[in-house]
């Protein structure tokens, strides 16, 4: 069986990540996605489909989008490999119906996988998932699953980082972040995100001190992964960095963060998100709500509860559950607790490159570092009682 879990699915390629299977599956999001727009629109369903620097991801790209041009469904490719946040972001420059991603998420140089983004710019819901996966019990049952029309799709190259790049400068003040991305040490684990901040503020005369910052198809040998085992060499380097703000790591396929402090030391996600959620409020005056995993009773409940701003509390971290909530109860952020934010306004799924920005505007509007932002905050709401 393959089974899509809060990352999409994923397998070992040439073990269960095979040709045949991607084909499979591309076959029943295909079948899924014109069943569900014969229903809500007149229009003829349109996809993205994109890649990262995984080994053969681009030939896997074309492999997905050779099925869905022969099920006469047009498809806008990215004619690089790029992160999952920019391809997800593809749906909006493009007007289409959703994007399949060729990706393993933050798992090892040796799986690949799949996402399905939904028009809506989020992950794919378990609702939606459950049923491609009873579509693709049906067709493994088949002696010929796979769809050929008549009429093939047609097929546009487009560079994903450009309406990316764009969007960004809509939604952050890179003036304000040039001044502070100096102070900044972020590392890439080799992943697919590797330089793109770099890119970013270049367009502004920034710049920012990265580290394992050249994209590789096996990620140096280590596990692109916000775990322990990848931070000690980040503590050294930042413990020399002179002036440093605040340090990042970003996982594999640019989704998730970890942050830390001028001393190279952990900040919880928590806190993080403390900091956001006050910034939102405090600054940007558009908090609507905010979704994140079991009441915590921690700094982010009480900074939303002191300003009356809505609380929706999922039942798991899973970003296929966070983003219903978020398109339900009309919520503008959320966080899962392991380092994933997404914003509306922007795209409804985690995005490690958006968020970096955002911290980073956050200590230039503050005028401090990470630390001091955070202690700030623990100053100002520490002693407020809020409403029950």
């Amino acid at each position: 069986m393959i089974n899509f879990e809060s990352n999409g699915w994923q397998a070992v390629v040439a073990d269960r990540f095979t040709f045949a299977n991607l084909r499979l599956v591309t076959q029943a999001i295909c079948n899924h996605i014109r069943d569900l727009q014969s229903v809500i629109d007149n229009f003829p369903p349109r996809l993205v489909t994109g890649f990262d620097n995984r080994f053969m991801g681009q030939h896997f790209g074309e492999v997905a989008t050779e099925v869905i041009l022969d099920n006469g469904l047009d498809v806008f490719v990215a004619d690089r490999a790029a992160p999952t946040p920019v391809i997800s972001f593809m749906i909006s420059e493009y007007a289409t119906t959703a994007a399949l991603m060729i990706t393993g998420g933050d798992e090892g140089g040796q799986y690949n996988g799949v996402k399905l983004i939904t028009s809506r710019m989020a992950i794919a819901s378990e609702d939606t998932t459950r049923q491609i996966e009873a579509e693709l019990e049906q067709l493994s049952q088949m002696k010929h699953p796979l769809q050929v029309t008549a009429s093939k799709g047609e097929k546009k190259l487009c560079n994903p980082k450009v309406g990316y790049f764009r969007h960004i400068q809509t939604m952050i003040d890179l003036e304000k972040v040039k001044d502070v991305s100096p102070h900044v040490l972020v590392d890439y684990l080799h992943g697919i995100a590797s330089g793109y901040l770099r890119e970013i503020l270049r367009q502004v005369g920034g710049h920012i001190e990265e580290r394992q910052n050249s994209a590789l198809f096996d990620f140096g040998g280590i596990n692109p992964t916000l775990f322990t085992d990848n931070f000690t060499d980040f503590h050294r380097d930042a413990a020399h960095q002179e002036d440093l703000l605040m340090g990042l790591m970003i996982d594999g396929d640019g989704t998730n963060l970890q942050v830390f402090d001028h001393q190279g030391q952990l900040v919880s996600h928590g806190d993080i998100f403390a900091l956001i959620v006050d910034y939102y409020i405090q600054e940007k005056e558009k908090a609507d709500g905010i979704v994140k995993p079991t009441q915590r009773h921690d700094l982010a409940e009480k900074i939303a509860l002191h300003h009356q701003v809505p609380i929706y509390f999922s039942q798991t971290s899973d970003f296929r559950v966070m983003t219903t909530h978020m398109v339900q109860d009309m919520a503008n952020l959320a966080a899962d607790g392991l380092g994933g934010y997404a914003f509306e306004g922007h795209i409804m799924e985690r995005d490690a490159i958006f968020t970096a920005l955002l911290l980073m505007e956050i200590l230039a509007v503050r005028d401090c570092s990470l630390q001091a932002a955070i202690d700030d905050l623990y100053d100002r709401y520490d002693n407020i009682r809020t409403p029950e």
